[in-house]
């Protein structure tokens, strides 16, 4: 079986168009059979773009997928995004939605942060559940690294996939972990240093 998170360029293609509209502006993502929340917008993304505060500054969407995250949030924060996935897949389709709806972003092809390089303000992951908590914990401890300062890491979990787990293991890494949203099982929770 292939996964959203492993580069597999055999998958079969089937393009679909997802419209969304929040911010006050009318987006539309592309978005493919090879890709996480492939027939329709992901909850959990949603539920951490409409419940995140204001941002700025340098934004990283970690594990952007086709981009859904980064590009709805440009499109209300003034922010410098990056958006990076391991797939190459969901990257190219990252860069054909921010094109798409006229947002600005620089795009890496890594694996968590092994090719990214700096500091960011924000940081945003919707973490891959399903290749397990190894690779999620590495994701928010290598994420801790690469904030300024001042930077916050969000992340969107359901309690079903390991929202407690997650608390604990970002408290034994960031200085400050607070729930900021939780309703029907979904937490947004923010970390900083």
């Amino acid at each position: 079986m292939s996964h959203y998170f492993i580069e597999n360029p055999d998958v079969l293609t089937e393009e679909r168009d997802i419209p969304l509209k929040i911010f006050g502006h009318e987006l539309r993502f592309f978005t493919n059979n090879g890709l996480f929340s492939f027939g329709q917008m992901d909850e959990g993304s949603l539920t951490l773009i409409q419940n995140m505060p204001p941002v700025k500054g340098a934004f990283l969407d970690l594990g952007c997928g086709y981009g859904v995250i980064g590009i709805a949030l440009a499109k209300k924060n003034d922010i410098v995004l990056t958006q990076s996935d391991i797939n190459n897949l969901a990257l190219s389709y990252a860069k054909k939605n921010a094109a798409r709806n006229n947002v600005s972003a620089i795009f890496i092809h890594s694996d968590s942060f092994e090719k990214i390089e700096g500091k960011f303000d924000t940081i945003t992951l919707n973490p891959p559940i399903h290749a397990g908590k190894e690779i999620m914990y590495r994701m928010y401890k290598e994420s801790a690294a690469h904030l300024t300062p001042d930077g916050v890491f969000y992340i969107v979990i359901k309690k079903k996939h390991g929202a407690e787990s997650s608390i604990k293991k970002l408290k034994e890494i960031y200085t400050r972990v607070e729930i900021i949203y939780k309703k029907k099982g979904c937490f947004v929770i923010q970390s900083r240093l």
